[in-house]
C-alpha cells in the first residue's frame, strides 16, 4: 500500500493530536497558531514549520507563550488585540516545559502517526499545565527568566518592585559583568531606572 505524503501525514498527525486537544482546552485555531483567552491573559501555541522542509520530510517546532495586556499597559506599550507568539512576554519551546518530547517533531510519509500523536498530546497537556500556573502579569514577569529582559525591568520599576529590579540588575551583573557588552547593558539598566526615579545601580559605578 502506498504511503501518504509527508504533508498528508502531518495533516493526519495534527488532526489526531493538537487540533482536537487544544479545541477541548478552549483554543481557537488560525493557520498553525492556537490562542485561548483566560483571566486577562492569552495563551498561545504556535507550530513553527522549519525552513528546510521537503516533500519527503516536514519538521516543526512547538512554541508556547503567555501574553498579558496589563503587562504592556503598565510599561506604556499599546496592548495587542490579537497577540502572536512573538508578542508574548513569557515564551518557551515545548521541550523546555514538558517531558517526553525533543526540540522538534519530524514527520515522514511512513511516520507512525498514532504514536507521535500520543507523544504530542501528552507534551501539550503538560505544557498547558505549566502555562496555566501563570495567573496574571506579576506571574508573567517573575517567570520570564532573563536577567536582561528590560521590559520585565520596566514592569518591576513601574509597579514599585524596587527590590526585584535591584535583584535583576545584580543577577545580570554577576552573569554578564565580565563581558565586553556589559557597559551597554548597564547603561540600559541606568536609563530605565532613571526614568522611574529609582536607583538600582550602586552609586559610583559606571
Amino acid at each position: 500500500m502506498e504511503h501518504p505524503s509527508a504533508e498528508e501525514a502531518l495533516a493526519t498527525l495534527l488532526g489526531e493530536s493538537a487540533v482536537p486537544l487544544l479545541k477541548e482546552y478552549g483554543f481557537r485555531k488560525r493557520k498553525l497558531t492556537f490562542t485561548r483567552e483566560r483571566d486577562g491573559l492569552v495563551d498561545v501555541i504556535n507550530l513553527q514549520r522549519s525552513a528546510g522542509n521537503s516533500h519527503e520530510a516536514i519538521r516543526f517546532y512547538v512554541n508556547c507563550g503567555v501574553y498579558s495586556a496589563e503587562f504592556d499597559r503598565v510599561i506604556g506599550r499599546t496592548p495587542q488585540q490579537r497577540p502572536a507568539e512573538v508578542d508574548c512576554q513569557y515564551r518557551r519551546r515545548i521541550e523546555d516545559i514538558a517531558t517526553g518530547i525533543g526540540p522538534h517533531v519530524t514527520v515522514h510519509a511512513d511516520t507512525d502517526v498514532p504514536a507521535v500523536a500520543e507523544q504530542l498530546r501528552a507534551a501539550l497537556t503538560s505544557a498547558l499545565a505549566v502555562m496555566g500556573q501563570l495567573g496574571g502579569p506579576d506571574d508573567v514577569a517573575h517567570s520570564v527568566g532573563s536577567d536582561i529582559d528590560f521590559d520585565v525591568l520596566r514592569y518591576r520599576l513601574a509597579t514599585g518592585d524596587e527590590s526585584g529590579a535591584r535583584e535583576q540588575y545584580l543577577s545580570a551583573l554577576s552573569r554578564f559583568g565580565a563581558e565586553d557588552r556589559w557597559p551597554r547593558l548597564e547603561e540600559q539598566f541606568r536609563r530605565a531606572a532613571d526614568s522611574y526615579g529609582v536607583a538600582v545601580i550602586d552609586r559610583g559605578r559606571g
